[in-house]
């Protein structure tokens, strides 16, 4: 189960990413676009965007990590 703390620490996660990359991953996970429709509104290539989507998730767990460890720990357990 998702705590209201991560839920808030991914959010303020996506606010910390760099402009581009923000724009990117709200189109895409927010509003539903697909790759390619955010490819051509944006003018930019397919791999552009798979780049800046890999780039959000990166940041966005290793903010998770920093922030909240004791969770991060406890879902890696197995």
């Amino acid at each position: 189960m998702i705590s209201a703390e991560m839920i808030r620490q991914i959010h303020a996660a996506i606010q910390d990413l760099p402009p581009r990359c923000k724009l990117i991953f709200k189109l895409v996970k927010e509003e539903g676009f697909k790759y390619k429709e955010v490819a051509q509104l944006l003018q930019v290539s397919v791999k552009t965007v798979e780049n800046q989507m890999s780039l959000a998730f990166k940041k966005i767990g290793t903010a998770i990590k920093l922030k909240l460890p004791h969770l991060t720990a406890t879902f890696s357990k197995n």
